[in-house]
């Protein structure tokens, strides 16, 4: 039932500060997996994480989650019961609240079911929705890290080979060297670019041809590098120089000019102004003097 899936807490766990300071437990992982196990508690009234994602969000092995729930178990922050089926096998454990721990905290009998069971018992419906809404957006960011963009890798493979009169097979080891790139945010337009720019200088080249290939090409300095390479060698970087040269010159234009230029706009509008006509004259005096002293 995905509608009951919840994957543990995301942001932290809770842990009473009973659990967290009982000198009696000799593992930290004892109060870490007992934080687990009351945390989702707290959401869904019911424990149904398996031994194999406790390990693994624990970071320890199987059996040191064995040996941490006998602990809690020993000390009677939790009990364990057998659940069988219709047959009366033993299908799995289920793992409940400790007495103890229950009148401490002055909690009801919600449960803990075990063994990745997603039988839950009455669960409030926004705390569902919530972990769901949660889960799904999780296992959609899994399949786009997976498949970043939809990436056709048949179809771009064979891109590749008509181009570089290559032929390379659509294998793992070809798609996981494209899927690490754009993991690092590289874009589909990005990698094509590369392969163009690599094929147009390697293609007809006897010594460099041999490198037309993904373990070369995709490799992650290199990537970065040929990128850098195409970015470098593309007419808009030209075009940048040519606008910021153009700049640089316009800056050049000698001040005194850039000075009687703007007076004779302000006569344009106001002739009468003698004062402003006299300090123009001046200027363009000083102007033809130094020039002429510059050109002899």
């Amino acid at each position: 039932m995905n509608n009951d899936i919840f994957n543990g807490s995301k942001l932290f766990l809770n842990i009473p500060i009973q659990v967290a300071n009982d000198p009696r437990i000799k593992s930290d992982k004892s109060v870490l997996i007992f934080g687990e196990i009351y945390s989702m508690l707290n959401v869904t009234g019911a424990f149904f994480m398996g031994t194999e994602e406790l390990a693994r969000r624990r970071r320890c092995s199987e059996q040191t989650v064995y040996n941490c729930l006998n602990e809690l178990e020993n000390l009677g922050y939790i009990k364990r019961e057998k659940v069988t089926n219709d047959k009366g096998r033993t299908i799995g454990r289920k793992i409940l609240l400790g007495d103890g721990l229950k009148s401490t905290l002055g909690m009801g009998s919600n449960t803990f079911e075990g063994v990745g069971k997603t039988h839950l018992t009455q669960i409030e419906q926004y705390n569902r929705s919530i972990n769901n809404k949660d889960n799904s957006k999780e296992n959609s960011n899994k399949s786009n890290s997976n498949n970043k963009d939809n990436f056709d890798y048949k179809k771009f493979i064979e891109w590749f080979n008509e181009l570089s009169d290559k032929n390379f097979r659509n294998t793992e080891t070809n798609r996981k060297l494209i899927r690490a790139r754009l993991n690092e945010g590289y874009t589909k337009e990005d990698i094509a670019k590369v392969v163009r720019f690599k094929v147009n200088q390697w293609k007809d080249n006897t010594k460099m041809n041999k490198y037309l290939r993904f373990t070369t090409l995709f490799a992650p300095t290199n990537f970065s590098n040929y990128l850098q390479e195409v970015e470098d060698n593309s007419p808009e970087p030209q075009k940048k120089k040519e606008e910021s040269s153009a700049k640089e010159e316009k800056r050049k234009v000698d001040p005194i000019d850039e000075q009687i230029h703007r007076g004779k706009l302000f006569l344009e509008k106001f002739p009468d102004n003698e004062k402003v006509r006299k300090e123009i004259e001046r200027l363009e005096r000083n102007r033809n003097e130094n020039r002429g002293d510059t050109a002899q």
